[in-house]
């Protein structure tokens, strides 16, 4: 009863890897929402264009981890083209009574807000042209932003997510798009099916 034919060790490891691509997903999901809010408020960009923008995001952070030391040479370069030059390095955070696992789940959780926050830069490049000036005024605000969920939790974030046009289920906010990949409302997309 019980019994596993995966040994213990292999088991843990498993585990380990499993919280680490949750708390990466998570956030970056967290990012691209606070991201998307702040480009919404600071320059107009609205539902469809940000819904092509999130689906663009997610490739460029998957492009990223699919061999992350590749991924941070081609950001640390790119980032430099675009005025924003970056070490390359990521930062830590200690965190006093945590077990050596927390702490090395939190670490990973810093470096994937990192690695998304890069990422996002990187899209808004390539998807609006946003160069430096324009960066630094939406990552300004999606900080305070950033700032307001770590206080608040994920429910504010979610109704600004709405509010630009996604539909939340589930805690997600999520995006339509027709059988040609362009974005559409929620009630075309009921349509279609």
């Amino acid at each position: 009863m019980g019994r596993s034919d995966i040994p213990y060790a292999q088991r843990m490891a498993m585990k380990r890897q499993h919280d680490i691509v949750v708390n990466r997903d998570h956030a970056a999901k967290i990012a691209m929402y606070c991201l998307s809010v702040a480009m919404h408020e600071k320059e107009g960009i609205g539902y469809k264009r940000l819904v092509r923008y999130s689906h663009y995001f997610q490739e460029v952070v998957a492009e990223f981890y699919e061999d992350p030391e590749l991924g941070m040479a081609h950001a640390k370069h790119r980032m430099a083209q675009m005025g924003m030059p970056i070490s390359g390095e990521f930062f830590t955070h200690k965190v006093e009574g945590l077990s050596k696992r927390e702490q090395e789940i939190s670490d990973h959780r810093l470096q994937a807000v990192q690695v998304a926050l890069i990422c996002g830069a990187i899209a808004m490049n390539d998807m609006f042209g946003f160069g430096q000036e324009r960066q630094f005024r939406i990552s300004e605000r999606a900080d305070e932003l950033s700032g307001r969920y770590n206080r608040e939790g994920e429910k504010f974030l979610l109704d600004e997510m709405e509010k630009i046009g996604f539909v939340i289920i589930d805690g997600n906010a999520m995006a339509f798009t027709d059988d040609d990949g362009n974005a559409v409302t929620y009630k075309k997309w009921r349509e279609q099916e």
